[in-house]
């Protein structure tokens, strides 16, 4: 839980462009605590939870990581992210990494990647992807 929560802390604060700094003063606490929010070090308090729950426009839920519906889910990346131009098919693969923790890691940790890097990679996981398909048909 505690990893869960500074990830999706660090993913919305990212999203907003937003330092670490720029988002504890949002909130009115220290740099070091959202740094250890975001380590796993630590959880926020409840005032904290609700506060950041407000200030990205997201559900406690979203935040906790419970598994919402699809209907809650598209709404939460519409609001975590300022688009209403979500498809099923975008939906059904938030779902989907949202419930592989370990796979939705990694993905995210592909963003950190200079863009030529990271257009290669993303290359190579297309193409192995496709193959895993076929080869399971």
């Amino acid at each position: 839980m505690l990893q869960h929560i500074g990830e999706q802390i660090r993913r919305l604060r990212n999203a907003h462009d937003w330092t670490q700094e720029q988002l504890a003063q949002r909130l009115n606490v220290s740099r070091s605590k959202v740094s250890k929010w975001e380590n796993g070090e630590v959880l926020p308090d409840l005032q904290s939870i609700i506060d950041m729950s407000d200030l990205f426009r997201v559900s406690t839920d979203f935040l906790l990581g419970k598994h919402p519906t699809d209907e809650q889910l598209l709404q939460e990346v519409r609001l975590a992210y300022g688009t209403n131009d979500m498809s099923d098919e975008q939906l059904s693969v938030i779902r989907y990494i949202n419930e592989q923790p370990e796979l939705a890691k990694r993905l995210y940790a592909l963003q950190s990647l200079p863009t030529h890097k990271r257009k290669r990679l993303e290359e190579i996981v297309i193409k192995m992807i496709d193959e895993m398909i076929e080869a399971l048909k």
